[in-house]
């Protein structure tokens, strides 16, 4: 999957560039505050309509414009397409081959993308919620479908909490039939959205395993699912309806529902003990290299195309040793968009297709 133009207008310190890549890395090169990691956000904006840096996002439109623009032709086996985003102060609009698409959720799969970020680090050490988003998105962008499920499921969840805060306020019956009729609806789409967690965890945690190993000396690595349930659809349900019925009482109490997808996590052990407790600061950044890179193999193997690769600023964090191994086991065959302060941080051996410099919020070719 190649993204071969890209045109952005009025988008963070961006009044306007216009980029054409080929395959291979791109090398983007520059000083701090330039304008590199809103490149980055601008093609993951352009491929999932979310930021990795902020929720706001009026805070995407440059300052003193009133909208901003994204349009990206992407060149994949199936030929090529073009998608358009529109964003204002209070909407924003996709577009597909000129069509505009009825659901922000359509937009996922057409242009994949993996980001490996600084941010990273708060998915092995950070809240439950950093992880369920990863893992969340991981899945979007191979199953389109799940974002329309998704939206489903929080739907039932919000209705299910309003009667709770109801019942919690009333201090009796009356509502248990309501809560009773959306539990039903509650349980059918979270153990949908549990079946596809656990799935996707099955099939992405060897990867991940295996990409530690070559980045770092002390593993294992596991990656496992907060709910040890069977992966199977019905065993799901009957676990989740088991727990609505034993937490009920407490649940009214608080007005809130106390178990599900939104409360659960993705559980990382090295060696047998927590990462997150207990692990180093070197050690929670190879594992945050090592997801991406499995969520990157996974992608190729599930669809045959390697997803387009963003690497912002992570490389020069690196000692020479983990550098080399990382270069080693990462895939060049498709496109890499690569950001560094200088090109000696990549690291010997490593020779971009192309070079651009990033200064002031303009882009340009390398000519030298």
């Amino acid at each position: 999957m190649i993204l071969a133009s890209l045109l952005v207008r009025n988008f963070r310190v961006f009044q306007e560039i216009n980029l054409s890549f080929g395959p291979g890395l791109q090398l983007f090169l520059g000083r701090n505050a330039q304008g590199k990691t809103s490149l980055i956000e601008a093609v993951l904006f352009l491929a999932t309509s979310t930021s990795h840096r902020t929720l706001r996002e009026e805070e995407l439109i440059r300052w003193g414009a009133s909208a901003a623009y994204l349009r990206g032709v992407i060149q994949d086996p199936a030929g090529e397409h073009t998608i358009e985003c529109g964003l204002e102060k209070k909407r924003k609009s996709i577009k597909v081959d000129g069509t505009p698409l009825p659901r922000v959720g359509d937009l996922y799969g057409c242009l994949r993308t993996v980001l490996f970020a600084p941010e990273d680090l708060a998915i092995v050490g950070g809240s439950p919620l950093e992880r369920r988003r990863f893992l969340d998105m991981a899945i979007a962008q191979l199953n389109p479908g799940y974002i329309p499920l998704l939206h489903q499921f929080r739907r039932a969840l919000r209705q299910r909490n309003h009667v709770l805060k109801r019942l919690q306020a009333a201090r009796g019956d009356f509502g248990l039939r309501e809560l009773e009729t959306w539990d039903q609806s509650f349980v059918e789409y979270a153990a949908q959205v549990i079946y596809r967690r656990i799935e996707t965890l099955d099939r992405l945690a060897p990867r991940v395993r295996n990409y530690y190993d070559g980045l770092a000396d002390d593993g294992p690595l596991d990656l496992t699912y907060s709910l040890h349930v069977e992966k199977d659809p019905e065993a799901i349900r009957t676990c989740l309806m088991e727990r609505l019925t034993r937490y009920r009482s407490a649940e009214i109490e608080r007005g809130n529902t106390l178990s599900g997808p939104h409360r659960d996590d993705l559980i990382f052990q090295l060696a047998g003990k927590s990462l997150g407790l207990y692990g180093s600061q070197g050690q929670r950044r190879a594992a945050a290299l090592a997801l991406r890179l499995g969520e990157a193999r996974l992608g190729f193997d599930q669809t045959g195309a390697w997803p387009l690769l963003l690497i912002d600023d992570v490389v020069y964090e690196m000692d020479n040793t983990r550098r080399t191994r990382f270069w080693d086991r990462m895939e060049t065959t498709g496109q890499l968009l690569v950001t560094a302060t200088d090109r000696g941080h990549l690291g010997a051996g490593v020779k971009p297709a192309q070079i651009f410099r990033v200064e002031h919020g303009s882009i340009s070719p390398d000519g030298t």
